[in-house]
């Protein structure tokens, strides 16, 4: 990626992420209404959605749409025009569920369902998940293997700091592979930058609305030096300051309706001075980027944490040999790797030997 200080024609990559849930899809509150009622309840997720996809389009902006599948099974036309339109279709889940609320087959259910409910409407592998709430933590390990188990090939479920509904304060700022029972699963947290030593997001939710352009960019620049992807998130509701105001707590209504007039705006600057892609290609290009330059490579394993270093020369592996050979893991990385690649680079990737000789640390 190029340096924000450097001379380019072409404008700095970052990824648009939009959580498409309506005005009521409010989390962990007693004054949210339960789904039993969510049908009888006003609807504005069309013009909301209509709306982004309006200012995209005047862009040629493109970005990963996360469906609730509750939500998809009822505008079925509108997740196909946003599919037709180039965004991404990705998973959020079908409840509205918190992971660490629920428990695991709760969970696999409401996952299942939901990937189920978008694939037969878009025709196509749903790719990509994200948790309502970024509900994944470190007590909720077993919902990575649940999501890879599904079938999807990148979880963006992390966020890598402390948070309301979730978080994961120590997790790793970077995308990296996690090895579960069911194969490699590529992670894409939640943009995180350290000021004065604690993490800090400008990026997403209200975090976005309450930062200034200034701030927001300054953020990003900070990724760009770090070598971070940039990825924001937004909800439909959240371009919407009409929309119907349930009765929260002084905090919970500061962090849901605040400066919800802002969004806009700052969408538009957003599309105006960056190139907006999908996750899906976002994560392409990182995998690429891997596979070309040989950077360093997090792999982090459930049962504990390990690194592996791609280098010229080798391979340097910072773990405990378990079970498996440490040259079946290496072939497993590189095949969850070429997923991500094109069929020409498969044919390099996909072994029946790793190339690469592993040290052992």
């Amino acid at each position: 990626m190029p340096k924000p200080n450097e001379q380019t024609n072409h404008k700095v990559p970052l990824c648009l992420t939009i959580d498409v849930e309506d005005w009521f899809h409010i989390l962990d509150s007693p004054a949210a209404p339960t789904i039993e009622h969510w049908s009888s309840l006003e609807s504005r997720i069309e013009r909301n959605v209509e709306k982004l996809l309006v200012l995209l389009d005047a862009f040629s902006a493109k970005s990963t749409l996360f469906w609730l599948g509750w939500l998809a099974e009822r505008h079925k036309n509108l997740v196909r025009k946003c599919q037709t339109a180039g965004h991404e279709i990705a998973c959020h889940g079908y409840a509205h569920i918190l992971a660490h609320e629920v428990g695991e087959q709760a969970f696999r259910n409401d996952v299942n369902r939901s990937k189920a409910i978008l694939e037969d409407i878009v025709n196509e592998p749903i790719k990509g998940f994200r948790a309502p709430g970024f509900s994944v933590t470190n007590k909720t390990a077993w919902a990575f293997d649940v999501i890879r188990e599904a079938g999807f090939q990148y979880d963006a479920s992390v966020f890598p700091a402390s948070r309301g509904h979730g978080g994961i304060p120590n997790a790793i700022l970077v995308p990296h592979f996690i090895e579960t029972q069911h194969g490699h699963l590529l992670e894409i947290p939640s943009s995180i930058v350290e000021v004065f030593g604690r993490r800090a997001c400008f990026f997403g939710g209200g975090y976005l609305r309450l930062a200034s352009k200034s701030m927001i960019k300054w953020g990003l620049n900070r990724l760009l030096e770090a070598g971070q992807p940039l990825v924001v998130y937004i909800h439909p509701r959240e371009i919407d300051p009409y929309q119907p105001r349930l009765p929260l707590s002084l905090k919970r209504r500061f962090k849901c309706y605040v400066r919800l007039k802002s969004t806009i705006s700052k969408l538009e600057w957003l599309c105006r001075d960056y190139q907006l892609y999908t996750m899906l290609e976002m994560a392409e290009n990182y995998i690429k980027s891997l596979y070309y330059e040989a950077r360093t490579l997090p792999v982090i394993n459930l049962g504990g944490n390990h690194r592996i270093t791609w280098t010229d020369s080798g391979e340097e592996v910072r773990t405990p040999v378990g079970h498996q050979s440490i040259r079946d893991r290496i072939l497993k990385v590189e095949k969850a790797m070429a997923t991500f690649l094109s069929p020409a680079i498969n044919e390099h990737v996909i072994l029946n030997e790793p190339q690469l000789q592993p040290t052992y640390r």
